[in-house]
């Protein structure tokens, strides 16, 4: 630094020289006033002139002359060029480092002298601006110090503020002695994600009871073929839900296939949504199985077990609002995490709805098919022999009374031990003559 400070003073002489109307450069010594110099070298470590005779003249910057011979190594010099101080700088060419912080600092904040922040400061603790902020500068606790080299485009609040002379705010001081508002934390997420989430649990809730309602038997069957057969039905869903192209431009080509077309995505939706409200089903059982006591209906059951799932895109949702870089980067890991769950219920639904014909009957395993083909139908059972001639005993009718039974209590013998009935008695004998 102290090198090139002596090249720009000698050039700088050179050219006072050259105005002053001397066209070639000569000594300012009077013994010398006569050379001539045939040429000027600069260099590092300092200037240097060649006269005509061939002699080696050097520059002392101290007495501003050429001085015959070559100057010592290692010999001081100094140029009294005032240079422009940092500090008179301004804050838009001296604040050239952007520093980040966080939205909610814990500890003290320093903003260095050649540092800018692009945004607001939020700190629990001291706060000190000996550079640029661009925003506002609010401490809940401590003091908020701005120095002669500070500058705060914005307002200032703290139970305690200090600015040094030179020190520049662009807006209000406000001392307080709490400043703690809910409305600081809020501009550190995006409201919009939470929004969306809240939205779609509470319609997914809703659509599960109503689905439960309406098709509790559908949903046992999805239910149970999921749970017996986990990898052939997410197998299944997935290979059908990557053909969902190849199945549109195969109904495409047929007349009635254009018809359905339309129906094709609406019919994947809802097989999607019978599996989530299977697994819900299956994951709110468990929890009130385990936790809560037993189980409760199944509508109950799949609004918990939704409600359950909704909560890691919840939390994605938080995390990815948030305006920190390690919260960002822990919002994208779990949110790898949960579309790695969604897929299990939303395949799982589409498998199961094509094995059970969306709930419409029972899903069988190959073997148990193939084991109740192979076993022949059990024979009807023949009926009894019919009796022939004089051992048809035909019924005898009770005695009843009114409606009722009148021999209550008395049981009948067998037929073939009954004794036979009396013959009916004769009619009297008339007399002739004593009717004559």
């Amino acid at each position: 630094m102290r090198h090139a400070s002596f090249v720009i003073h000698g050039i700088l002489s050179l050219c006072v020289l050259a105005l002053s109307g001397a066209a070639p450069l000569s000594a300012q010594e009077p013994d010398f006033a006569d050379t001539i110099f045939n040429e000027v070298l600069l260099s590092d470590e300092g200037i240097t002139a060649i006269d005509s005779a061939g002699n080696e003249w050097h520059y002392d910057f101290e007495r501003q002359l050429f001085v015959r011979g070559i100057r010592e190594r290692g010999a001081e010099t100094s140029v009294d060029v005032p240079d422009m101080k940092r500090e008179d700088l301004p804050v838009e060419e001296r604040c050239t480092v952007e520093r980040q912080v966080k939205p909610l600092e814990k500890r003290s904040v320093t903003i260095g002298f050649d540092e800018y922040v692009d945004g607001n400061i939020l700190a629990w603790g001291r706060v000190t601006v000996k550079g640029w902020v661009r925003g506002n500068v609010k401490s809940m606790q401590k003091r908020v110090l701005v120095t002669e080299t500070g500058q705060v485009d914005g307002n200032i609040e703290a139970p305690e503020i200090v600015v040094k002379d030179g020190g520049v705010v662009l807006g209000h001081l406000v001392e307080e002695g709490s400043i703690i508002d809910i409305e600081d934390f809020t501009p550190a997420f995006s409201p919009n994600g939470i929004i969306v989430v809240v939205s779609l649990t509470v319609f997914l809730m809703f659509l599960s009871f109503l689905i439960v309602a309406l098709m509790p038997k559908q949903i046992d069957n999805c239910q149970t073929c999921c749970q017996h057969n986990p990898v052939k039905t997410y197998l299944l869903g997935f290979l059908f839900v990557f053909l969902l192209p190849v199945v549109m431009a195969v109904l495409t080509i047929t007349i009635i296939g254009v018809i359905a077309v339309p129906f094709v995505p609406l019919l994947y939706i809802f097989a999607m949504i019978l599996g989530i409200v299977s697994f819900g089903n299956r994951i709110g059982g468990r929890i009130f199985g385990k936790y809560l006591g037993g189980r409760r209906h199944m509508s109950v059951q799949a609004m918990l077990g939704i409600l359950v799932l909704m909560a890691l895109w919840l939390a994605v949702a938080v995390l990815m609002g948030a305006a920190d870089a390690t919260s960002q980067g822990l919002g994208i890991a779990l949110l790898v995490i949960s579309i790695l769950i969604w897929t299990v219920p939303v395949l799982s639904g589409v498998g199961a709805a094509l094995l059970t014909r969306f709930g419409f009957r029972k899903h069988l395993p190959w073997s148990e098919r193939q084991r109740q083909k192979e076993e022949p139908a059990a024979p009807t059972p023949a009926p009894p022999p019919i009796p022939e001639g004089n051992n048809i005993i035909p019924p005898i009718e009770e005695p009843r009374l009114g409606g009722f039974r009148a021999d209550r209590g008395y049981r009948r013998p067998h037929p073939d031990l009954r004794s036979p009935l009396p013959p009916p008695p004769l009619p009297p004998e008339t007399n002739d003559d004593d009717s004559a």
